[in-house]
């Protein structure tokens, strides 16, 4: 069973329908990113996701239980941190976290996990006032963690935190994700932190999924791959690459030439090469990155 499953929903917001028939899910223990422009539907979807606003149509089910349905018993297993945290500045980060915890029905040793878990031991009975943003966001994220949700959901994580601190942040995220095979959605629109972070990605644009893809050695995998190609003696080869079966474009640079072709057909592209007599000097995959692979879903390759 995953973790989190999004059938088909639809929302309006006045006469503008903001999400368009999306779906996706979120596997147990995996790190999911969304990923699209500003306006693309990423607010809306997580206020769907965490019960603030409802779906006009679709379903919404975590661990098992349909949002619209079964709320209580659904949102019970989420945790969310979005953009600058709601804290008591003039309390400690401790007291912060015990007030909650008293809310929740929190057992006092589950407050002390959360602290280790974050990394705020050292400084966790400093007034909040004296935390930098870093600091507020762990606190954030350990007051998610108070009730061991199976599905935790952050918005924009990373916004403002200087290098230091987005690195911090994710390795604690992968760690909670690990250790507690807890699900994680992120949504962002910085690449290079989903790329670095994310086993899947979504692409959002206009309130439409993209693409739903995963994230292997920092490139994405989808349907499609880019073969290099240097060839012995400098030949025209454009017209007999173009004629190969499942070879989607070709072209050339400095590398030499660029073979957009289907995942998995390459052994076959180079048989053919060779059979035609072409003497191939060398041949290698060239990963797609995440950035490349946005452009390509969300701005059509306009840049």
């Amino acid at each position: 069973m995953d973790t989190l499953e999004v059938t088909n929903i639809y929302k309006h917001i006045g006469k503008r329908e903001i999400i368009k028939g999306v779906s996706f899910s979120v596997k147990e223990g995996e790190v999911f990113g969304f990923l699209g422009p500003n306006g693309a539907g990423k607010t809306t979807t997580i206020r769907m996701l965490v019960g603030l606003i409802h779906a006009d149509k679709g379903s919404i089910s975590i661990m098992g239980h349909d949002l619209s349905k079964e709320r209580e018993q659904a949102l019970s297993y989420v945790g969310a941190v979005v953009e600058n945290p709601e804290l008591y500045t003039y309390l400690s980060g401790r007291e912060n976290l015990t007030q909650i915890a008293k809310i929740r029905k929190v057992p006092k040793d589950r407050v002390d996990q959360v602290i280790e878990m974050v990394g705020l031991t050292s400084r966790i009975d400093d007034k909040v006032k004296k935390y930098s943003l870093g600091m507020k966001q762990r606190l954030g994220l350990a007051a998610s963690l108070l009730t061991t949700p199976k599905l935790l959901i952050l918005d924009e994580p990373t916004n403002g935190l200087d290098p230091s601190g987005i690195l911090d942040f994710r390795e604690i995220v992968r760690n909670i994700a690990k250790e507690n095979k807890t699900s994680i959605f992120i949504s962002s629109h910085i690449l290079s932190e989903v790329q670095e972070l994310c086993d899947r990605v979504a692409f959002i644009n206009d309130g439409v999924i993209q693409a739903v893809e995963s994230i292997i050695d920092g490139g994405v995998n989808n349907e499609k791959e880019m073969l290099v190609i240097n060839l012995k003696n400098d030949e025209d080869c454009n017209e007999l690459i173009r004629s190969i079966e499942n070879v989607y474009d070709v072209s050339k640079n400095e590398e030499g030439y660029l073979v957009s072709i289907k995942k998995g057909c390459s052994p076959e592209v180079i048989e053919k090469l060779v059979k035609s007599g072409i003497k191939v000097k060398e041949v290698y995959i060239r990963h797609k990155g995440l950035e490349q692979r946005y452009m390509e879903l969300v701005e059509g390759g306009k840049r």
